[in-house]
């Protein structure tokens, strides 16, 4: 049992980030980001931790098989950890990625400003509009950005630091 310590660590992590999107479509959260967020590099985030979790969980699931063997090879070693540079890459890639669209969101949002009329109570109106979609399309991005690369950190932190300890 405790050879398999770390792929427990990950399932336990797996299942927190099942039951928070649970949570998040039960109370209507992921259509209020779908409806809202007009880049969709919300869900471009989080097909990403998705994907990236589950590529965790094989490579901790892995490592945990391997050293399950009385004799383990260290170049096995070396490569597990290599691979585990890609899931870093990609934590920082979600967290790019909701950089990109607070910065779109921000874009869209002073657009607003193009050609007011401000003795037009309609551009005005429009204006207050443009400016909320911007806004809400840019914290959105901005948090699964941030939640992705959060979660995805601390599975790579995780696998990384086994094989660390595992090597010592």
């Amino acid at each position: 049992m405790a050879k398999y310590r770390s792929f427990l660590r990950w399932w336990l992590i797996f299942v927190v980030m099942i039951l928070l999107t649970a949570n998040a479509y039960t109370f209507g959260l992921i259509s209020e980001v779908w409806n809202n967020d007009f880049t969709k590099l919300s869900f471009v985030n989080l097909t990403l931790l998705i994907i990236t979790s589950i590529w965790c969980g094989v490579q901790t699931l892995h490592f945990s098989k391997l050293i399950n063997n009385i004799k383990v090879p260290t170049a096995a070693l070396k490569k597990l950890n290599h691979n585990i540079e890609i899931g870093w890459f990609v934590s920082d890639l979600t967290l790019t990625i909701g950089m990109i669209g607070t910065v779109i969101g921000f874009i869209a949002m002073l657009s607003g400003f193009v050609g007011l009329d401000v003795e037009n109570v309609n551009t005005i109106q429009d204006l207050i509009r443009e400016l909320g979609a911007g806004m809400s399309a840019a914290l959105y991005t901005t948090l699964t950005g941030l939640i992705s690369s959060a979660f995805l950190k601390i599975q790579c932190f995780n696998i990384s630091y086994s094989i660390e300890k595992y090597t010592r």
